[in-house]
Formats: structure tokens, C-alpha cells, sequence
């Protein structure tokens, strides 16, 4: 998938965990985190040997350093040989614990398939020093754990190229051990038989001791090794306790005081030897829950290694088992103590990845990887409430930049957007909150005097100017308007300062643009103000002449597709003083400023309940007509009265009228919006929350909004077929709305692969390009216009 992922840094000096994009984490091995990113270290100037030289001593350098690779492996895997051999009382003997077997499968999985060739290496040391064999079990002996791990280890790079500290890899691990110990012990077993070290009616219980000590050496070994070796996997801490040296010494304490209990009971003559297999088990769980993954998984092999030399060996009292089903116990129950602790590592570490990932989608902008606006004005409201040293809030405004959308196209408007981002990022200090606030503007609060900030501002100016952006063969270019206000304590409101930059950048854009102006320093500082009201006046003056439009797009019932007429939200346009049709979102911007949106919303109720009175053919077509209202409706008392006055002669019923309200609306005012909904529902209308997922909080105020549809923001559907993050939005929003039975919507349906994805979660109804775009309204019932 790719999206969001834990990374960690390659600066030297600099070991940070950081959020990365999955593609860059899994190729780039010099990522850095966004503090080096802005600020690189540089590394003192080393002198360089001459290319050709370089050149020549690559293949040497490689040389030596796979050899003394492969020698350190061979002596690990001889080690772990070593220390199996205790278990044998004769060359016959299966051994009951063979922790070579996860030395290997770990260190093939992390130096790959070419140093499965130091197993049969190493296994031959063993019996040249230590444990001769016949030499007709010699090559079975060599080949038994090298076949094995070559299949468990192609086995799991078959299915995953990319092992991370997560349940599903730890499961697949585990299956690949289990590959390899049924693979080796088959091929021990036959050599055994072949040999005659065995008999053909002692074959079953060599296959099950051969497979279950090889695979308690893996699930023993292996978690540890691989964090050890692969110390670039991504990996959280299980939980951000903060644990200290102090409370890991207690755990040690801890632990060794159970073992020892343990193995005192026993010595008196227990009749009951695996409890102290099972003891230990309560502390590793402990160490899984507030340690990290490398502790834990370090504990967890020291305490099985333990435990298997003692209940193995019969050691401090205990009885060594010697009946087949008595070692399969212990042997069971030790595979289990081990698996256990180092699973419960996994999901917590999965819990913290996903808890970071929302973590991130709720404060970060995916697009550009700054604070998205919410979270920066919470951050900046509590920073101007605490500081007591000056702060300087900047508005960065793109020049025009909607030419570049139309002209491009909004990928290409996208990855102009990402440069710019960076250049904002890198022209202030690490102490700056940084933000993408919304599609082409950026606001950054910075701890600096105005003087500093202007310096600041004026060069990210210069370098926005200077940007060049290579796209397809073209060149992006932009430039930006920047509102500068300073505060000193006790500071200004936020809001106080926002509205003072809003002003001084609406002024450098009245100005022409690709300028600074800092507010309050400048003689013409109601010309942006003016301009606003302008847009007001121009609302006005199209409300009076009647220049709004209403155009439809329909909304299909995913489950029973009807006709588009069935189902359909009403969407407006509006024609300028010369006759072009435009979009309303500046203008409805300023009458919901300046309070027109009431009015407004009004005119939109009257134009659709005329025009279906005027062709009542029509109105017979219709199921549903969803129609928007802003913010400052919903706390207009009058509303509601005049609504019910104009549906009582209108052939649209109210059960066919759904009033649409954005989220961001609701949470203005909630007693209000509550009483309103209350009162247009009594009449029988129904509701749609808009725009729905927009903002993490959602889902505490839900359950007391009495709401028919949840409408899915659309930047979670476009985001279907390449996010597991959105998907999961996606389904809970529609769980949830299913619980309350209300139904979900997915809006913004552009192609028939996302529309597939909302199916499969059981979304309701789904609205988008996949179907129709907005058409006027006579188009949109097949009626000719006039």
C-alpha cells in the first residue's frame, strides 16, 4: 500500500522515527526525517580517493565483507549446534531443542539465500569436533537444516518482500518454521533410518522430536535476531510508557526470583515441572507491554533457551521426559511460551502505527506533509495563550494559482503545491508552526519579531518567484501574496490575527500580487475589506436580478439503481455581469460573511419549488431532492416557518426534500442546529450531513443529530484504491451510519473502481462523474430550457 509508514532516520547523528511515504521508505536508504530534510547535516569534507581507484577496490571490499559475514554466521550456527549437542546422550539421540535451526532461517532471511551455504558448513565443523556420525548419515545430516531453510525462507519472500513487526509477517514466519522443521526432520529421519541410528519403528517419534526441536529453535531465535540484525525494520516502542533502567531492573529481579521459585518447587518433588514453563510467561507479557520489541524478544529467547536446557536436561531436580508424548508436551508448551510475548509485541506495535496514521490524518496534510488547518490553529491558539516572547502570524497566498490547475491540471497544480510547501518549510525555523491551510494558501506562526519575519517572508517570496517546476515537457511557474501581523504579549486572539493577515494578503493581491504587506503599515488597507464586500454586492445584485442557475447531479441507490431523477442534489451557478457562467464559491463565501447566506438559501428553496411547480411532470419523477444550506441558516429561526409555509403549496412533498448541512456548519452552533433539525422534521423533512469524515471529532456528536444521511467526504473515496487508511474511514463511517440507521453516501465517485470498492463496503448511495456531471435542471429531467 502506498501511504503513511514509520521510518527512521539515516542522518548521522540523527536516529529519529518519522512518518515517511511507503514507496520512499521501502527504496530510499538515506531517508531523513523532516529536521534533517530542512536542515541536512552535512558531513566534514573527507579526501576522496581518485574514481578509478574506488572502482578497483569495490570488488575486494565486497569480498572481504561477505567472508567475514559468512564466518561470524558459521560460528553462530556452530554455536547454537554446540549447545543442542547437551541434549544428546548418544550420536543416536534426536537432540530436543536445535537453536541452530532459527540461527539460520534468521540470518538467510536478513543476508539472503547465497549464505545458506555456512548451515552445511558449520553442521560439518560440529561433526569433524564434536559429534562424529556414520558417514552414511553425513550428507543427510549437511543437507537436512539447509533444505529446510532454503524452502522456509523462498517460501517467505514468495508472499512478502518486506518483513515487518507485524501479526500477519509474524504468522508467515512462523509458517515458513514450520516448513523448514517437517522439511528437515524428513530428511534427518530418512538419513537416520539409511544410517541404521534408528529404527523403522522408532520413525514417527524421530520425525516429531527432529521437527519440534527445530522449530522451538526457531520460534525461540528468530524474533530476536531478526530485530537485532535488521535494525532498520520499522518498529515502535509497544507503548509510550517511558519505561526506566529502574523498572527494568525490577523486571530482571523479577524474573530471575520466579525462575528461581520455580525450580525450587520442583526440587521438592513437584509432579507438576511445566509450571515453571508457564510462570515466566505472566513477566514476558509484562516486558511486550511496556518494553521495547528488542528487550522483550532478547528476554523471551534467554528465558526458552533456559527453560529448555533445564526441563531438557533434567537439570535443578527436574525429570528429563523420556516418553514421546511427555516431549512433545514440554515442547509444545515451550513454542507456545515463546510465540506469545513476541505476537503481542506485533499488535501492539500495529496499534501504534495505526494510532499514529490517524494521528497524522487528522493533523497532517497528506498532499504537502504540513498541519492541516485545524490542527495549526489549535496549536497556534494554545502557543499564543502560553508565549510570553513575540509571535508573528504570515498568510501565504498563491498568485492565480487556478491557472494552473485549469491549464495543467490539478495533478500538475498538486505537484507545484508540494515544492511550494517545501520552500515554506525551509524558510523558517524549527520553532515556526507550518500549515497547508486549504488549496493554495499557507499559514505559519512564527516565534520571531515582525522585522525577522519580514526578512523571512520576503525571501520565500523570492524563492516561490524563482520556482521552476518541470511538468510533462512544460514549466510551472507561481508566485504569492504574503499578509504579515505580529503580536506581543499579552497576545491577540488568534482569530484577531488571522483576520489582520486575511486583510493585508487580500490587499498584496489587490495590489497586483507577488508582494508583502504587513498589517497595519499600509495606507490602503481597506481595499481588501471593499473587495470582500464587493463579492457581497455582487451576491446581492445576482440574488435581485435573478442570475442563479440551478443545475442537478444525481445520487443512485448502489443496491436498486433507479432513473437519475429519482435522487438528485440541486447545485448552483451564477452568471457575472457579462453574461459568463461561474462557479459560486466566492460569492457564497461572501454573503455567508456578511450574512446573505439565509437569504440566499431562500432564493435556492424558491427557484427549485417554482420551477417543479411549473413542470409538476416532473416533481412526479422525484424520490428525493437534496438542497444545501449554510451556516448561518441553520441558526435563522425564521427558516423553518417560511420552509414549511412554501411546501405546503408546492408539489414537492417535505418527505421529498432532504436539506443538506456540512459538518463543519453543525459544530458552529449545536443547540441551534439541533432545534432546527428538530422543527424541519417535524414537517417531515430529512437530513444529510455533508462533507462527513472532514473532521475526527464527528462521531461524539453524531448520535444526538437526528440525520438520515452520512455524506463521505470525497477525498476519502478518491483515495479507495490506494489507501488501506481511507477504505478503513470508508467502512467505519458506514458501520456506523448503518448502526444508526442512517445511510451512507460516498460522494465524489469519479471511476468504476472506486464505485466497485463502495459496493463491496456496503455504502448506500454514491454520487460522482461516474454517473452524470451537474446539468442544468431542464437538461436533467430531458426538458428543453426556457
Amino acid at each position: 500500500m502506498a501511504g503513511w509508514g514509520i521510518a527512521r532516520c539515516r542522518r548521522r547523528g540523527c536516529r529519529k522515527t518519522f512518518l515517511a511515504i511507503a514507496t520512499i521508505r521501502a527504496s530510499c536508504s538515506t531517508a531523513a526525517c523532516w529536521n534533517c530534510s530542512a536542515h541536512p547535516r552535512v558531513p566534514p569534507p573527507q579526501r576522496r580517493r581518485p574514481h578509478h581507484l574506488r572502482n578497483r577496490d569495490e570488488p575486494m571490499q565486497n569480498l572481504i565483507t561477505t567472508s567475514l559475514r559468512g564466518a561470524l554466521l558459521t560460528g553462530l550456527y556452530f554455536v547454537g549446534a554446540v549447545i543442542a549437542v547437551l541434549y544428546l546422550r548418544t550420536p543416536a539421540d534426536v537432540t530436543l531443542f536445535w537453536p541452530a535451526a532459527g540461527i539460520g532461517y534468521a540470518l538467510v532471511l536478513r543476508y539472503g539465500l547465497r549464505y545458506a551455504l555456512v548451515i552445511p558448513l558449520a553442521q560439518l565443523l560440529v561433526h569433524l569436533l564434536v559429534v562424529p556420525v556414520p558417514a552414511t548419515f553425513l550428507p543427510f545430516s549437511l543437507a537436512s537444516n539447509y533444505i529446510g531453510t532454503v524452502a522456509a525462507c523462498a517460501y517467505v519472500a514468495s508472499r512478502q518482500s518486506r518483513l515487518q513487526l507485524r501479526i500477519a509477517d509474524g504468522f508467515l514466519l512462523l509458517r515458513g518454521g514450520i516448513l523448514l522443521s517437517a522439511a528437515s526432520a524428513l530428511v534427518g529421519a530418512a538419513g537416520m533410518l539409511v544410517a541404521g541410528m534408528a529404527p523403522a519403528a522408532d520413525l514417527p517419534r524421530v520425525l516429531l522430536q527432529w521437527t519440534l526441536g527445530d522449530l522451538l529453535g526457531v520460534t525461540a531465535i528468530v524474533p530476536f535476531l531478526l530485530l537485532f540484525f535488521a535494525r532498520n525494520l520499522p518498529v515502535r516502542l509497544p507503548a509510550p510508557s517511558g519505561a526506566s533502567h529502574r523498572e527494568r531492573l525490577a523486571w530482571i529481579a523479577a524474573m530471575l526470583l520466579t525462575l528461581a521459585v520455580g525450580f525450587a518447587i520442583a526440587r521438592r518433588g513437584s509432579l507438576y515441572p511445566l509450571s515453571i514453563a508457564t510462570l515466566p510467561l505472566a513477566l514476558l507479557l509484562w516486558s511486550a507491554a511496556r518494553y521495547p520489541p528488542l528487550f522483550t524478544a532478547g528476554a523471551t529467547m534467554l528465558v526458552t533457551l533456559l527453560l529448555a536446557l533445564v526441563l531438557g536436561l533434567g537439570l535443578g531436580g527436574t525429570d528429563r521426559p523420556e516418553l514421546l508424548h511427555d516431549t512433545a508436551l514440554m515442547m509444545g508448551t515451550l513454542v507456545v511460551n515463546s510465540v506469545v510475548p513476541i505476537l503481542l509485541v506485533a499488535s501492539y506495535n500495529e496499534r501504534a502505527d495505526t494510532m499514529e496514521a490517524l494521528r497524522v490524518r487528522a493533523t497532517m496534510d497528506p498532499l504537502t506533509g504540513l498541519l492541516n488547518r485545524d490542527a495549526f490553529e489549535d496549536l497556534a491558539r494554545t502557543r499564543l495563550a502560553r508565549s510570553t516572547e513575540a509571535q508573528t502570524l504570515l498568510y501565504v497566498d498563491l498568485d492565480n494559482f487556478k491557472l494552473v490547475n485549469d491549464a495543467a491540471s490539478h495533478a500538475a497544480g498538486d505537484e507545484a503545491l508540494r515544492h511550494v510547501a517545501t520552500l515554506v518549510r525551509d524558510a523558517f525555523d524549527n520553532d515556526a508552526l507550518v500549515a497547508h491551510s486549504s488549496g493554495d494558501e499557507f499559514t505559519i506562526l512564527a516565534p520571531q519579531d515582525v522585522a525577522t519575519a519580514t526578512v523571512a517572508g520576503r525571501r520565500l517570496l523570492a524563492a516561490i518567484e524563482e520556482l521552476r517546476v518541470v511538468w510533462q515537457g512544460g514549466t510551472l511557474r507561481a508566485t504569492a501574496s504574503i499578509g504579515i501581523a505580529a503580536s506581543l504579549p499579552p497576545h491577540a486572539s488568534f482569530d484577531d490575527l488571522l483576520s489582520q493577515v486575511d486583510t493585508a494578503c487580500h490587499e498584496a493581491k489587490e495590489l497586483g500580487g507577488n508582494r508583502l504587506l504587513v498589517a497595519g503599515q499600509n495606507a490602503e488597507s481597506l481595499r481588501s475589506r471593499s473587495r470582500m464586500m464587493r463579492n457581497a454586492l455582487d451576491a446581492r445584485e445576482a440574488l435581485d436580478q435573478r442570475r442563479f442557475e440551478l443545475w442537478c447531479q444525481p445520487i443512485v441507490n448502489l443496491h436498486a439503481p433507479g432513473a437519475v431523477q429519482t435522487h438528485f442534489e440541486v447545485l448552483l451557478r451564477w452568471r457575472d455581469g457579462e453574461g459568463r457562467l461561474r462557479a459560486p464559491a466566492d460569492m457564497i463565501a461572501a454573503a455567508e460573511r456578511y450574512r446573505l447566506g439565509p437569504r440566499l438559501d431562500r432564493h435556492v428553496l424558491d427557484e427549485v419549488l417554482d420551477w417543479l411547480d411549473a413542470h409538476r411532470a416532473a416533481a412526479a419523477q422525484i424520490g428525493q431532492c437534496n438542497i444545501n444550506l449554510g451556516a448561518a441558516t441553520l441558526a435563522d429561526d425564521e427558516f423553518a416557518d417560511y420552509a414549511a409555509g412554501r411546501l405546503r403549496h408546492s408539489p414537492l412533498g417535505p418527505g421529498q426534500l432532504c436539506l443538506e448541512i456540512t459538518e463543519t456548519s453543525v459544530v458552529r452552533d449545536l443547540t441551534r442546529t439541533r432545534r432546527f433539525i428538530a422543527r424541519m422534521r417535524e414537517l417531515g423533512c430529512q437530513f444529510a450531513l455533508d462533507d462527513f469524515g472532514t473532521g475526527f471529532c464527528s462521531f461524539g456528536y453524531l448520535r444526538d443529530l437526528q440525520v438520515d444521511y452520512l455524506k463521505i467526504d470525497g477525498g476519502f473515496v478518491r483515495d479507495l484504491a490506494e489507501s488501506r487508511l481511507s477504505e478503513a474511514v470508508v467502512r467505519s463511517i458506514t458501520e456506523i451510519a448503518h448502526l444508526l440507521d442512517m445511510r451512507a453516501v460516498g460522494e465524489q465517485v469519479e471511476t468504476e473502481a472506486q464505485l466497485v470498492r463502495l459496493q463491496a463496503l456496503q455504502v448506500d448511495y454514491a454520487q460522482g462523474y461516474v454517473f452524470q456531471r451537474p446539468v442544468p435542471i431542464a437538461d436533467f429531467f430531458g426538458l428543453p430550457n426556457g
